[in-house]
């Protein structure tokens, strides 16, 4: 318990995967804006007036809770963490989960607020179905960001081995992808803005990975670590 906490990992190759991301993610999130018909005819074919009501009420039940789903896993790892001690649980990982969520939650609202895209309520009200309604801009869709930043972290981070840890990183990334498909058909907002919120949240992580070393080099020793992960 007195070693002392190594860094997470972070190299120019996964900062520049990571930008590169961003940037083609970005630029069809800004394509798909800018010609717009293409953004709206996605818009239009998703719309949920063209599905039954179950499958509707599935796709609300995504949008409401594949965040809290996201982060009801990661919370297992982590009470497992501090309950068993096992080598294999990392409990760096769930400091890195903490600061990427925050960063691209934040990030992703002074966008909106800067971008001001207006909601396609907005945008085409009484030519679509709304089943959901919203006061904050469109773009980048902030679910979509706040889901794929709490998966990144474990789906890169984690050092779980074998197939069941591995089809739990399936599962995350099937309910984020669930996730900005929800919020589409639901027409909360266009594929660009949910392409947008996901490349933004993997441009955060290796400013997450930053700040957490930070936070790591303070407190010195794994017993120290043991304690804030209760905490956590």
């Amino acid at each position: 318990c007195s070693e002392l906490i190594e860094p997470l990992p972070i190299s120019k190759q996964q900062v520049l995967c990571c930008g590169t991301v961003f940037a083609v993610l970005w630029s069809i999130a800004g394509g798909l804006w800018a010609q717009g018909g293409l953004d709206a005819s996605i818009l239009f074919a998703l719309n949920n007036a063209h599905f039954n009501d179950t499958f509707v009420t599935v796709i609300q039940l995504i949008s409401r809770y594949g965040m809290a789903a996201i982060a009801g896993i990661s919370l297992c790892y982590l009470v497992r963490a501090v309950i068993f001690n096992n080598p294999d649980d990392d409990k760096r990982l769930f400091l890195l989960i903490i600061f990427s969520f925050g960063i691209a939650g934040v990030g992703g609202d002074l966008l909106k607020l800067l971008f001001d895209r207006a909601r396609p309520i907005v945008d085409h009200a009484g030519e679509l179905s709304f089943l959901t309604s919203s006061g904050s801009p469109s773009f980048p869709s902030g679910h979509a960001t706040k889901s794929a930043a709490l998966a990144l972290p474990f789906l890169f981070y984690a050092g779980y081995r074998g197939n069941f840890h591995q089809c739990i990183r399936i599962l995350m990334v099937f309910i984020v992808l669930s996730v900005g498909f929800a919020r589409i058909v639901l027409a909360a907002h266009y594929l660009s803005d949910v392409l947008a919120g996901i490349g933004l949240a993997f441009l955060c992580l290796p400013g997450a990975v930053v700040i957490g070393n930070k936070l790591l080099s303070k407190m010195a020793s794994n017993k120290k670590l043991d304690t804030a992960a209760k905490r956590w």
